[in-house]
């Protein structure tokens, strides 16, 4: 999922969240990771902005179990250069681990907020 935001300078920090339903399901000691992109790239200052979602036990033959859940991911990117920016948000495995069964978005209303913050006092 990609949305276009136009930022103005290029000492502020982008401000983003997720907030809506992510779900892995009939899978046994999995992880998913979901996370933001800015023009391609994750964030490298400070942090990645990510989160992950893990089950134990959840496969056949064991009644198969859906993780159904409203979460919220959020953080601030300080490295994005000033201009049109392309804000991603993605899922992917996550390390160590394989593939799995992942949703986004479920019977309700998922949102991604993207706002240009004033630069860091240090």
């Amino acid at each position: 999922m990609l949305h276009n935001f136009k930022k103005n300078s290029h000492d502020t920090g982008l401000h983003v969240f997720f907030n809506g339903v992510l779900s892995i399901f009939n899978c046994n000691s999995c992880c998913k990771r979901w996370f933001f992109t800015f023009n391609g790239a994750e964030c490298s200052a400070p942090f990645p902005i990510d989160g992950v979602v893990f089950m134990r036990t959840g496969a056949s033959p064991n009644p198969v179990k859906e993780l159904l859940r409203v979460r919220h991911i959020e953080g601030v990117c300080e490295n994005v250069p000033k201009g049109e920016v392309k804000v991603g948000f993605w899922v992917g495995n996550c390390p160590s681990y394989g593939d799995a069964d992942a949703r986004t978005g479920w019977k309700g209303t998922s949102r991604i907020y993207v706002e240009e913050l004033p630069p860091p006092q240090h």
